[in-house]
């Protein structure tokens, strides 16, 4: 299964696999980039509707509102860019293993910046206006934790495919 080109190490992958990373990761990786910046738009406005102003009024919480969003966008280019891992029909090893490792790290460190976002709000007091503003937006928590979810596990899909996926797209039965 495993062929040597050179120095780098090849995983040959069935044509319709790799087709599906070539196209599938573009079209992920879009949509999670436009579905984020219309959830950060939407829920900018809603926050302007009920306080008054789209930010909150610490620096504190105006981080907590944009790092998220921004976690999220940085998992939907690494979904983007698992193209990269593609050599052909060949699935590049080296690449494959360095594009999961930051999938890991990227979705870790998107988790703590959600549950921060979320608990900041309870913690702190970032909106100076009423004391009935301490609850955390959850419009945004569980919307970018799905989509952080969604590029997970498109991420993880595309550079660590299962034998079981490898041979429902192989047209032939060396799978």
């Amino acid at each position: 299964m495993q062929g040597t080109f050179g120095q780098v190490e090849y995983v040959p992958l069935p044509p319709r696999f790799a087709e599906r990373v070539r196209s599938g990761s573009v079209v992920i990786g879009c949509s999670m980039i436009v579905g984020t910046v219309l959830l950060f738009g939407l829920t900018t406005f809603l926050q302007g509707i009920v306080h008054g102003h789209a930010f909150p009024d610490s620096l504190l919480g105006k981080a907590a509102a944009v790092l998220p969003p921004l976690a999220v966008l940085a998992m939907a280019v690494l979904v983007l860019t698992c193209r990269r891992c593609l050599r052909g029909d060949y699935l590049v090893i080296a690449s494959a293993q360095s594009a999961r490792n930051a999938f890991v790290v990227t979705y870790v460190l998107t988790l703590i910046l959600i549950i921060g976002a979320c608990a900041v709000p309870i913690v702190f007091h970032v909106w100076h206006e009423t004391h009935a503003a301490r609850a955390p937006d959850l419009l945004t928590t569980v919307a970018t934790l799905a989509f952080a979810t969604m590029g997970f596990l498109a991420g993880m899909f595309y550079v660590r495919p299962s034998m079981q996926t490898l041979r429902r797209f192989s047209d032939h039965p060396i799978w």
